[in-house]
């Protein structure tokens, strides 16, 4: 495109396999961040880490431009042993980019990059959101809504590498797209005695070996046959020898669904249910049912949008994505301002770009990117000057 100069896509490949190199977790990401803010410094771009720990914000854009957007990428790698055999690949035993987070962290640098260079004749604001801790049990977008990063845009997106999709192409869904996770711990209490005189104890484990059919049968009634929904049992544990009765018995659950009011009618009888069972054995049960994550919903007319300017400069390249039962924190941000998270190609079979995310033999085709950081800029450059 007209507004890259001869070394953008170099520099997007550098950051991304520096960072490839040195992967950080969680909210752990002091050299991640550093790398960040010195970038940003080298174009002039002040950043701010006013939104917690392992973040970094900054704006683009006409001070007096009358809408704003923001741009988020995830900077945080995996607990994982990299085995690509890449030159360059994790430096740092155990940890790995296995999610692109690499990847997605140079796209929006390179975003950056070319945008400040046409910064006067931008017709909105820009807001990069640089967010740790996407892959964590505590979400580090939630943590960065809650200080206040999405207050000052009109709209959010993001990008996600995807070895399902060929370099080169983007993929969108308007309205439903990514599920929503609420990790749920059930933990049935009772009461030991000898396995010789189970009359004097109160089975743990009968409770939850009852509890765990009734439990997924009460969750496929209240679906019926349209709602799309996850209720997996994927842990049972229960009692500490063979001959004592358990006192105790957990089943962790991954709940996982689109739909707001079949969550909450899920969760309110599930408790019931629980609570009624664990009465009639004489026990007791204990809850821990938590929102890992909220659905992704893409707005249908700013993808609709955003699918135009896909089209301007990737014509023929921009197809409609299924929507996926796996998460997004990315979700977050949603529940503030309306947005979308769309997907770029990095599949490549003969160069070996096929294995999906979280996998330790995981690699991408980095000319995906390009594709990604075009369509960025041009919804940008599409974006209109009031709102």
């Amino acid at each position: 495109m007209a507004y890259w100069t001869g070394n953008d896509f170099d520099y997007a490949v550098s950051v991304r396999r520096h960072l490839h190199e040195y992967p950080e977790l969680g909210f752990d990401l002091d050299r991640t961040v550093v790398f960040v803010r010195q970038e940003l410094d080298k174009l002039g771009i002040a950043w701010t880490d006013r939104y917690g720990r392992g973040s970094v914000a900054a704006w683009i854009g006409p001070e007096n431009a009358k809408t704003a957007m923001g741009i988020r990428a995830d900077m945080d790698a995996l607990p994982v042993t990299e085995k690509t055999g890449l030159p360059y690949a994790s430096r740092i035993s155990g940890r790995m980019h296995a999610c692109g987070h690499d990847s997605h962290t140079a796209v929006l640098l390179t975003v950056a990059r070319i945008l400040k260079r046409m910064e006067d004749r931008l017709p909105c604001r820009v807001k990069l959101l640089f967010q740790p801790s996407e892959e964590c049990e505590v979400s580090g977008a939630k943590a960065m809504v809650d200080l206040g990063a999405a207050d000052d845009v009109d709209a959010v997106i993001a990008t996600h590498c995807d070895n399902t999709l060929e370099a080169g192409r983007i993929g969108v869904h308007a309205g439903d797209y990514m599920a929503a996770c609420d990790p749920v711990t059930v933990t049935f209490l009772g009461k030991t005695a000898h396995a010789t005189l189970p009359e004097q104890g109160v089975d743990a484990i009968a409770m939850a070996w009852e509890a765990y059919g009734l439990l997924k049968e009460l969750a496929r009634r209240e679906a019926g046959e349209k709602t799309v929904y996850i209720f997996s049992i994927n842990c049972f544990q229960g009692g500490t020898a063979h001959n004592v009765i358990a006192d105790q018995c957990r089943m962790i659950i991954s709940f996982r669904y689109y739909d707001k009011d079949f969550a909450r009618r899920v969760r309110e009888k599930s408790m019931a249910l629980c609570g009624h069972l664990a009465d009639r054995y004489g026990g007791n049960v204990e809850f821990n049912w938590s929102i890992s994550t909220p659905p992704v919903y893409n707005d249908p007319a700013l993808a609709a949008q955003f699918a135009q300017s896909a089209e301007r400069v990737l014509p023929g390249q921009v197809v409609d994505m299924p929507f996926l039962k796996s998460s997004e924190d990315f979700s977050w941000f949603l529940t503030q301002k309306p947005g979308l998270l769309f997907r770029f190609g990095t599949r490549n079979e003969a160069l070996g770009c096929a294995t999906l995310i979280h996998c330790n033999d995981f690699r991408i085709d980095e000319t995906g990117m390009r594709s990604a950081i075009d369509v960025f800029v041009q919804f940008v450059l599409d974006r209109p000057a009031a709102m």
